[in-house]
């Protein structure tokens, strides 16, 4: 999907449109929550596992009948049997561009916060008495945010530029966990004292994904397939990594969650830094 829009769009629009797939995505986690809170109430934990099943049913439908067919000529130089060596080469190529290295660095960090919020909210909320189905209405709290953050760099992308953007994402993003952490330390312990700050994380998360995204695809264009697939491979890994670490240290309210969290963003914000050293590509500088 990120390849498509490399190949569709270029410079700010492409940023506008991974804006808008962020918006799409920003929806997903909360939906699922409250779909899933309430379906697990009421008819157990297993009808969670039908609703899967029909979705993936759903999206194999969607990609058969409504993405276009690949080109027979690309199609024919795989079936030579050299896709093996071309894809090993393209991740060489790809891991000695020291941009698209702290690209996804900034990208797998910040997927890690995110995933580590999402594993241990449950956790915090229960400790204050929020139910299972109630939690997916707190945690709704943050999707929201980064949707609104989306939306909002839609709209700055054209006019600000992609650094301006990224760096007001890591502002918001550490305001929003320095306040939730303060909160937590000065013992404000509720439901609200934890999730209403993190709206900030959820926006500068909003304005960090999307360029971020944009970058990967965008340093090597001829790439812009296998660029996504390693990035988005980092993301996921880096995203269990995160739900991991929240088994590693008990959750008596909200301070070990902002913690581990606060500790990915900032290696989030190290990347981010080494990468406005670099000379990035004209299309993301623009």
């Amino acid at each position: 999907g990120r390849a498509m829009v490399q190949d569709r769009f270029e410079g700010p629009q492409r940023t506008k449109v991974m804006a808008y797939i962020g918006m799409a995505m920003g929806l997903s986690p909360p939906l699922a929550a409250v779909v899933g809170g309430a379906l697990h109430v009421r008819f157990g934990w297993q009808a969670n596992f039908i609703l899967v099943m029909v979705l993936a049913l759903l999206m194999l439908v969607a990609a058969w009948r409504g993405l276009p067919s690949p080109a027979r000529a690309r199609a024919a130089g795989l079936a030579e049997g050299h896709w093996l060596a071309a894809m090993l080469q393209a991740y060489a190529t790809l891991l000695r561009q020291k941009s698209l290295v702290l690209y996804v660095l900034i990208l797998c960090m910040t997927t890690a916060a995110f995933y580590t919020f999402l594993s241990g909210a449950p956790i915090v909320l229960r400790s204050y008495g929020v139910g299972p189905d109630g939690i997916g209405w707190y945690i709704m709290v943050v999707p929201v945010a980064y949707m609104a953050g989306n939306f909002l760099t839609s709209r700055l992308i054209q006019g600000k530029g992609e650094r301006w953007v990224m760096a007001l994402g890591q502002v918001a993003t550490l305001s929003g966990l320095s306040l939730m952490l303060g909160l937590a330390l000065a013992e404000f312990d509720s439901p609200l004292a934890f999730t209403l700050p993190l709206m900030l994380l959820g926006v500068g998360h909003g304005f960090l994904m999307p360029p971020t995204l944009a970058g990967t695809v965008g340093v090597v264009p001829a790439l812009a397939g296998s660029a996504a697939a390693l990035a988005g491979l980092m993301q996921q890994l880096m995203g269990a990594v995160g739900g991991y670490s929240v088994g590693l240290v008990q959750h008596h309210g909200s301070r070990n969650l902002g913690l581990l969290m606060l500790g990915f963003t900032l290696c989030a914000l190290g990347a981010h830094l080494a990468l406005r050293r670099q000379r990035l590509p004209v299309q993301a500088s623009q």
